[in-house]
């Protein structure tokens, strides 16, 4: 029995037990990164409440925190089932079929999310290369933001992966199941 508690999913326990390190490393940075965001909306409201100029950055910042708190959450969300789910069509079939179609799904999901990480790999290397810059109310080189997609997608494929090959479902959890960090 591997510590995520399937046997089928031997050989790659250390993967999976990894990736749960990271996706919850990740999971911290976005709550980080969204009480920044928090701060730097009241602080900007304030100052424009008392007339003093705003500074410029926070509706900039605010746009790529979003992305960034998107893609290093979303291994979190898929293993913890955190997202949105539903269940109408698995509810419609007979349990006999229950399981064959969580498989697809799952294996449409992690080969999904591989193409996407490969793709967001060429983006970062690309953007790397040449250079490119985002120029808004700051400027920065455009591979910052392109570095969450591969991150992202890379360890979503893994979770993914992890209900491919192993016991655990996405389907039928409870609400309980889904709390704590």
């Amino acid at each position: 029995m591997t510590p995520n508690g399937d046997a089928r999913s031997g050989v790659l326990a250390p993967l999976f037990a990894f990736s749960w390190l990271v996706a919850r490393a990740m999971a911290a940075i976005c709550c980080v990164l969204l009480a920044v965001v928090a701060a730097a909306i009241v602080y900007d409201v304030t100052v424009r409440t008392l007339r003093i100029q705003p500074p410029n950055f926070t509706v900039s910042f605010t746009e790529y925190v979003l992305l960034y708190t998107t893609m290093l959450g979303a291994p979190y969300m898929v293993r913890k089932k955190g997202h949105i789910l539903v269940e109408a069509l698995i509810e419609s079939v007979p349990p006999a079929i229950h399981a064959a179609m969580a498989k697809l799904v799952y294996l449409v999901c992690t080969l999904l999310s591989a193409a996407l990480a490969y793709y967001g790999v060429k983006l970062l290397l690309q953007g790397i290369a040449t250079g490119d810059m985002e120029y808004r109310s700051f400027d920065m080189p455009r591979w910052i933001l392109d570095l969450t997609l591969p991150l992202g997608f890379g360890f979503s494929t893994i979770e993914f992966l992890r209900y491919l090959v192993g016991a655990d479902t996405l389907f039928k959890v409870k609400a309980q199941d889904k709390d704590g960090f």
